[in-house]
């Protein structure tokens, strides 16, 4: 499997967080993708993902979807060989570019077409550009031609602070350099980035968790380095978000689950 990482052209900087592509063959075993405080706009030029629902259904992907703000860890597998190419957006620019509430779309993996019609001839052209470069160049002017305003910038900012504190910051403190409230906070976050501005940061400390223990430190220190009360309010946050343990975790040896912990 081969899976790269690219920045947006300075233009989409404030909307697109980067780029990715994937390839390679898979042979149908499904993998946990933990939630990570971003939106996706997945398009398949290879085979599509298939998502494994918790009552045994296995429900093939569209083939170019947008999928919201997850709670809770969706397992996907593939048979065969893939080509994906996504944009991963900002927390704040999904407003930017859905033009409705980033609630909306939480917790739900909908089909690009029926918001912005449809794909097949730029899913085309990224299944015959020969090289990466040449798909981010197709990503980036599809991008352009959608995206309608920029982010707000105290929503950005706000997520932006979340993040750089690795989710252990005051959320006063983030509202208050923001110039908003903190009420203001909360309700401008959920309809701008998908979540509770609360739920957001539990999503980024998870994410460097997840990080540090697959980097073989140990649990205890990952608590604390990640600031949490102790092992066992990490455990609760692990089971919440990740429907895992902590313990579990050390123990993941799937290729496509670790591609997608947040960098």
């Amino acid at each position: 499997m081969r899976y790269a990482e690219y920045a947006p052209s300075p233009p989409l900087a404030a909307v697109a967080d980067c780029y990715w592509i994937l390839e390679g063959h898979g042979t149908g075993v499904p993998e946990p993708i933990i939630p990570d405080g971003r939106l996706e706009i997945i398009l398949h030029y290879g085979v599509r993902f298939e998502r494994h629902h918790l009552d045994g259904r296995i429900e093939r992907q569209p083939a170019s979807l947008i999928v919201g703000q997850m709670l809770a860890p969706i397992s996907v597998g593939y048979r065969g060989i893939a080509g994906v190419a996504a944009i991963r957006l900002r927390p704040a620019a999904a407003r930017a570019v859905l033009r409705s509430s980033a609630a909306e779309v939480t917790n739900r993996a909908i089909d690009l077409e029926d918001v912005f019609g449809s794909t097949a001839t730029l899913r085309e052209r990224l299944a015959l550009a020969s090289d990466d470069p040449g798909r981010v160049r197709l990503l980036d002017a599809w991008l352009a031609a959608i995206v309608r305003q920029t982010p707000a910038p105290e929503i950005d900012h706000a997520a932006t602070a979340i993040a750089a504190s690795a989710g252990t910051g005051s959320l006063l403190d983030v509202a208050s350099a923001a110039g908003i409230s903190l009420r203001q906070l909360e309700r401008r976050f959920l309809a701008d980035v998908g979540v509770a501005p609360k739920t957001f940061a539990r999503m980024v400390r998870l994410q460097a968790a997840l990080r540090r223990i697959a980097a073989g430190q140990p649990l205890a220190d990952v608590a604390h380095a990640c600031g949490y009360y102790d092992q066992p309010h990490m455990t609760r946050d692990f089971g919440r978000l990740a429907e895992t343990s902590p313990a579990a975790w050390q123990q993941c040896a799937g290729s496509l689950t670790q591609l997608f912990v947040g960098r």
